[in-house]
């Protein structure tokens, strides 16, 4: 981070990469950056939602560089709200490093891809294979 880049641009930044990730595979119009002073995230914790059949609807909170055990807690508590129809996740974006995407599984926060680039094709293409994108389980 740039000493000019505040904390909050970082955030917002990462949180547009994350947009385009989805966006890259559910479709562009399929994705949504929720803006949080819009009031349009009730529950608190979407940054980016996605949805387009046959997917699950991602309600993906970002997070920049640590996702702490208090955090976890706390976001566990929250997605326990949303059901099985929904797939709560949450995406760190580790500077230098690339993207860790966790999902909750038995009540435990589980990383189901850790990229170890920063390149936006490769995490697009990583994720892709992750959720089944070509054929596999979804």
């Amino acid at each position: 981070m740039s000493s000019t880049e505040s904390t909050n641009e970082k955030g917002a930044r990462n949180e547009r990469e994350a947009a385009n990730i989805l966006g890259r595979v559910y479709g562009k119009g399929n994705v949504d950056k929720v803006d949080a002073y819009s009031n349009t995230d009730p529950l608190g914790f979407i940054d980016v939602l996605a949805a387009k059949d046959p997917w699950p609807v991602r309600f993906v909170q970002v997070k920049t560089n640590r996702f702490p055990a208090a955090k976890k807690r706390k976001y566990a508590a929250k997605v326990k709200r949303y059901g099985e129809s929904v797939c709560a996740e949450v995406w760190v974006r580790v500077d230098r490093e690339g993207w860790r995407f966790y999902e909750l599984r038995d009540g435990e926060w589980v990383c189901y891809l850790e990229m170890d680039t920063c390149d936006p094709e490769a995490t697009v293409e990583a994720f892709r294979e992750a959720i089944g994108f070509y054929g596999g389980d979804a």
